[in-house]
């Protein structure tokens, strides 16, 4: 029996690009960046722990700020010096000067109302840091309070004790099932929500090469004499589409079971106790969604990029043509926070209803529990339904376009290959 047209077109792309020794490369890099996500983070933070930061202290209070600073930082196991140069009475620019030849990291200054208004001017070198600034904040924070309850008539021992910073325990629950590591479920979510956006990207971008490729090298000409565009349209998008799910599978078994045996990965750095996150199991339902949505997502976006490819002449229009569609991918990225912080609340609603975002946040949502069946349910209704009107509307543009060279066409010549297509 005769294979139909768009079967032939989807073996024959899915065969070239599998064969290829960039796929098998990318395939295997794919996991040794994972392990580096994994690893770097925690060697990169072992190490920033090893370097200690020197501050010097012009303290106008006169109340030796620097000493109990000090003793603040280390009951807060916090690896600063803190220096007081006050007697020297440095100038500015020569406190500069030392920040410039990389003698000290910042500059804390320190003024006369500074118990009363708690005001005080930290400048230095990681001042763009906000893990810098909530570090210092959290020393000063407990210095300040420390001096106005040692003003008050509070001892020692006992302003310690109720400074005391409190451990909490942060466990993601929604009431049904069990409660679990809130860092270890926006681990997963976070993790199933990047690989999504990177294999959309990727595999849509790739179906829009494929046709400028093909358009400018004029093969395409040859090709439409024996195949409809439509159907050849659809069996690239397909044939790319079946490479990029076997490689998101791949990538997708091995990224759960680095996030599974996480702390044994990190001990065979010599990171021992590093993976001590509690990363939540994911269920086949949860990983069919997953991969729904990546198929569901990627026609939708590869449908809009082989219309972009049809209807420009070169790579450089084609960049030019396709940032809109680059704009929409990026945007749920950008909002991936806002889902994290409130999986129940509107704004995730209504960003994992809306076609362009919910292929990569939705998942990411149903994962962190802030979404039932029936959300799911409407989310795929619509995006379903989007898919199949970009696809069409794809087709239509693509049928005329294909074939056409010269200047690229406005709104109103689109719109006429739409009732034409």
């Amino acid at each position: 029996m005769r294979s139909p047209p768009w079967l032939v077109v989807a073996r024959r792309e899915f065969t070239e690009r599998v064969r290829t020794k960039w796929f098998v490369a990318v395939t295997l890099l794919g996991p040794i960046g994972m392990i580096a996500l994994v690893v770097l983070p925690v060697w990169l933070g072992s190490k920033q722990a090893e370097e200690e930061i020197h501050v010097q202290v012009v303290d106008d209070s006169g109340r030796d700020m620097a000493g109990k600073l000090q003793a603040a930082a280390t009951l807060l196991h916090v690896e600063w010096k803190f220096d007081d140069v006050t007697s020297q009475h440095p100038d500015l620019p020569e406190l500069r000067a030392r920040l410039r030849s990389g003698k000290i990291d910042g500059i804390l200054l320190v003024p006369t109302d500074y118990m009363v208004s708690g005001k005080v001017t930290y400048r230095g070198v990681n001042a763009s840091s906000t893990m810098i600034g909530r570090t210092l904040q959290g020393v000063i924070d407990y210095s300040l309070r420390f001096e106005r309850l040692h003003e008050a008539g509070v001892g020692a021992m006992d302003s310690a004790e109720i400074l005391k910073p409190a451990d909490i325990q942060m466990l993601q629950d929604m009431g049904e099932a069990a409660a679990q590591s809130g860092s270890g479920t926006f681990i997963v979510g976070y993790a199933v929500m990047f690989i999504l956006y990177m294999a959309v990207l990727l595999y849509a971008v790739n179906v829009l090469r494929s046709v400028i490729q093909e358009k400018t090298s004029r093969v395409v000409e040859i090709m439409v004499s024996a195949v409809k565009p439509r159907a050849l349209m659809l069996g690239k998008i397909l044939g790319v589409g079946s490479v990029g799910l076997l490689q998101l599978g791949i990538w997708a078994t091995i990224a759960l079971l680095l996030i599974r045996f996480r702390g044994a990965v990190l001990g065979l750095f010599g990171f021992a106790g590093a993976g001590a996150v509690s990363v939540p199991s994911v269920t086949a339902p949860a990983m069919a969604l997953v991969l729904i949505y990546f198929l569901l997502g990627y026609f939708f976006y590869a449908s809009l990029y082989a219309a972009i490819g049809a209807m420009t002449n070169s790579e450089q229009e084609a960049q030019q043509a396709q940032t809109p569609v680059v704009l929409l991918l990026i945007i749920p990225v950008v909002c991936v926070e806002l889902v994290a912080s409130n999986p129940r609340g509107g704004v995730a609603e209504l960003l994992t209803l809306i076609p362009f975002s919910s292929p990569v946040l939705m998942p990411m949502r149903y994962l962190l529990g802030g979404a039932g069946p029936g959300d799911v349910l409407l989310s795929l209704g619509i995006l379903i339904v989007a898919t199949s009107g970009a696809v069409w509307l794809a087709a239509r543009i693509y049928r005329v376009g294909i074939l056409m060279y010269g200047k690229r066409p406005g709104l109103r010549e689109l719109a006429r290959w739409v009732r034409h297509g």
